[in-house]
């Protein structure tokens, strides 16, 4: 994992403001899930092309709800990595291809 990952995370927590928004977003994460029936009924009206790319061993956002994503959206793109919580730190390039790989059959 690259340290620039760090570097960047801590620069955006520099600030009480900053820190003040991350505690927020935290607390209110109650509100959160209360729009879940609201994103799924969308997601099962529009179908939107949808890509997710999970990290398998995540213990926060387990794999159980990247799957869930499939009773709204069958036809997403689901790929789980062998990862954790920050998949975009740990498999860049993996992630990365995935995206480009989606955005291209998407253009065509």
């Amino acid at each position: 994992m690259s340290p620039d990952s760090w570097t960047h995370d801590l620069h955006f927590l520099q600030t009480k403001a900053d820190r003040v928004i991350q505690v927020q977003l935290l607390q209110d994460y109650y509100n959160n899930l209360l729009d879940y029936p609201k994103w799924q009924a969308y997601l099962r009206e529009y179908q939107p092309p949808t890509l997710i790319v999970w990290g398998k061993n995540d213990p926060a956002f387990i794999a159980a709800g990247a799957k869930a994503y499939l009773k709204d959206v069958p036809n997403a793109e689901l790929h789980l990595l062998d990862s954790g919580h920050f998949s975009v730190e740990e498999k860049p390039v993996e992630i990365a291809k995935y995206i480009v790989d989606f955005m291209s059959k998407l253009a065509q």
